[in-house]
């Protein structure tokens, strides 16, 4: 049996909710405060928690804990019908070295903005958990990313009535910087080129360079999927960190792109010397020690070993391997590649992740628009009708009568534009000649 009763105690208008939960017998008194205003809304209080199932609701409210509304997000929301399974391992990843370490045990009352503004100065002093020996903290980006999925918890807490607010909707995130993209000029590339000592370690770079496939897609390519005759490979699977054989980033992302002739005897001088795997993978990763197996490239030695490794010898900056896809984008855009016909290449849902690439190139590309937009107004043969006049004198100075008369100094010769609109002003009460 549940009751709510609103009544005057210790000189305030209290509300007093009892209800029996598995037997037992839990009670609640929330303050109002004195005065008419206070009663009016202790009552209006009592009157919604009265509504049917709305008591034994309220006891959940009060000790369910964060870890609680988790495992109901995680069971509802985190399905593959709904999410990619790499967005779905990045949100758990995010809540079992973050959110559940310093929520988990804490009941839904206790979070307020306070808790979340704790947590986000929490998140932007100390290092990140993946910082292994190293006081790397989290950037702006990760701690903005660990929030916003803190905000969608507590709207599904709401929507299922476990909360009656989000405590993170008025929590400033950190705004994210974006990094700036280091593109590589031909000079830099032929260092590099150079700089790749290992046969198939160069021919993977270039792959990179001149086809934009993203680290997953080349650490997953086979054999079957490149046409050596049409100078073309598919893009069908990619390898991630939790499967050797995934599903691509998105449907977009299965696409055909073509090939560079130069490249073609390279691969099918490897493709003879290519250690043999099951699934006939193009850049394999080291054999299994136990079962000899090979599984594709792994991303940090891709990273590490092989395109940050060649950089430091060719004295270049440190770059991450997607940007050598924002190095094709910008190759593309140099070439004359139409932004339609390159996205289809990239694979990018949005034509304007596209042109964004190409602002690479074109940042650094002399803009002659202008030049152009003249040429075809007709502006360009004309130049300016420019003539010297003597440098005016006081006497002739065009000011009205009684005026003060200004010179110019310092001025051997006025250069003006001569306009029929500019006429000297005449003497008051003469006619002007025109």
């Amino acid at each position: 049996m549940s009751s709510a009763s609103v009544r005057y105690w210790r000189g305030a208008w209290v509300v007093d909710i009892s209800t029996r939960i598995d037997g037992k017998r839990k009670r609640s008194i929330t303050t109002f405060g004195a005065g008419v205003k206070a009663k009016a809304a202790a009552q209006a209080y009592a009157a919604e928690v009265s509504q049917p199932g709305r008591l034994s609701r309220f006891f959940e409210q009060q000790t369910v804990t964060f870890r609680d509304l988790w495992e109901r997000y995680a069971a509802h929301e985190l399905i593959v019908a709904s999410l990619g399974p790499a967005t779905i391992a990045d949100y758990k990843a995010i809540a079992r070295f973050y959110l559940l370490p310093h929520l988990g045990g804490r009941r839904l009352s206790e979070i307020d903005a306070h808790v979340i503004m704790g947590l986000k100065a929490m998140l932007l002093t100390e290092p990140g958990v993946k910082a292994r020996r190293s006081d790397k903290l989290l950037s702006p980006r990760t701690v903005a990313k660990i929030l916003t999925l803190l905000g969608t918890v507590f709207r599904y807490g709401k929507r299922i009535r476990l909360m009656t607010d989000n405590p993170a909707a008025d929590v400033k995130k950190p705004k994210a910087t974006k990094r700036p993209v280091y593109i590589l000029d031909p000079a830099e590339i032929a260092r590099l080129r150079g700089a790749l000592d290992v046969t198939h370690e160069r021919i993977l770079v270039e792959l990179a360079i001149t086809t934009g496939l993203r680290s997953g897609e080349i650490r997953g390519l086979c054999w079957d999927a490149i046409d050596l005759e049409g100078k073309r490979l598919f893009v069908e699977h990619q390898a991630t960190r939790r499967r050797a054989d995934d599903v691509t980033k998105t449907e977009n992302a299965i696409r055909t792109v073509p090939l560079p002739a130069y490249v073609i005897p390279d691969l099918r001088r490897w493709k003879l010397a290519c250690p043999l795997t099951a699934r006939g993978l193009v850049f394999p990763g080291e054999a299994d020690p136990a079962t000899g197996e090979r599984g594709p490239i792994e991303a940090d030695k891709l990273l590490r070993n092989i395109l940050r490794r060649a950089l430091r010898k060719a004295g270049l900056p440190p770059l991450r391997f997607h940007d050598m896809r924002h190095l094709a984008g910008t190759l593309m855009s140099e070439a004359g590649i139409p932004p339609k016909r390159a996205q289809e290449i990239l694979g990018h849902a949005n034509v304007q992740t596209t042109l964004s690439i190409y602002t690479h190139a074109m940042r650094g590309r002399h803009d002659d628009s202008a030049d152009k937009m003249a040429e075809i107004a007709g502006l360009t043969g004309l130049g300016n009708n420019w003539k010297e006049i003597e440098e005016v004198k006081p006497e002739e100075s065009l000011v009205s009568a009684g005026a003060p008369a200004r010179t110019r100094t310092g001025m051997a010769v006025n250069r003006r534009i001569l306009s029929p609109l500019r006429l000297p002003i005449p003497p008051r009460g003469q006619a002007t000649e025109v």
